[in-house]
């Protein structure tokens, strides 16, 4: 993991020039779950950058060697219904299929969580498909709590001090 960088995507042109490895990342991590997901590239790049218009600073990238590998898109500014009250929220998490287990997701999340505390948050929110067990147990080892369930999603909460 010495070669491993997290970088904020904050202008939109570099957006654009991860785009097409973000996409393929993105589409690579959904492919076992394909009901959680948006599954054309057309959808994964609007998708894409509802997640940037709304992140305000919170869309980072993690990169090996300069190649894209993982990303997290967070929303400091998320109305939670749940608790009737603002969040932050964490929108997304995509790690490459051939770089998981290797702590990239951890470092993906402690940065989302760092960038939505320097926020004011004391509670992140997330949702996760009820099926993905895998996502929900690596949420549970950072301290996730389950919260309410909606048709295919189940709500998780982080609680800072």
């Amino acid at each position: 993991m010495e070669n491993i960088e997290i970088i904020p995507v904050t202008e939109k042109s570099t957006l654009s020039n991860f785009k097409k490895y973000l996409i393929k990342l993105y589409l690579e991590a959904y492919s076992s779950f394909p009901e959680y997901a948006y599954n054309h590239p057309r959808e994964v790049k609007e998708y894409l950058q509802w997640l940037f218009n709304h992140s305000q600073g919170g869309f980072f990238v993690a990169l090996e060697d300069t190649m894209p590998i993982g990303f997290i898109s967070t929303d400091p500014s998320w109305e939670d219904h749940w608790l009737g009250e603002k969040v932050g929220e964490i929108h997304e998490i995509v790690v490459s299929p051939s770089s998981q287990k290797k702590g990239i997701g951890t470092l993906l999340l402690k940065k989302g969580i760092e960038f939505l505390q320097e926020k004011g948050h004391h509670t992140i929110g997330l949702w996760v498909g009820i099926e993905n067990s895998k996502a929900q147990d690596f949420y549970k080892k950072h301290g996730f709590t389950p919260g309410p369930q909606a048709g295919k999603w189940l709500r998780m909460y982080l609680k800072l001090k």
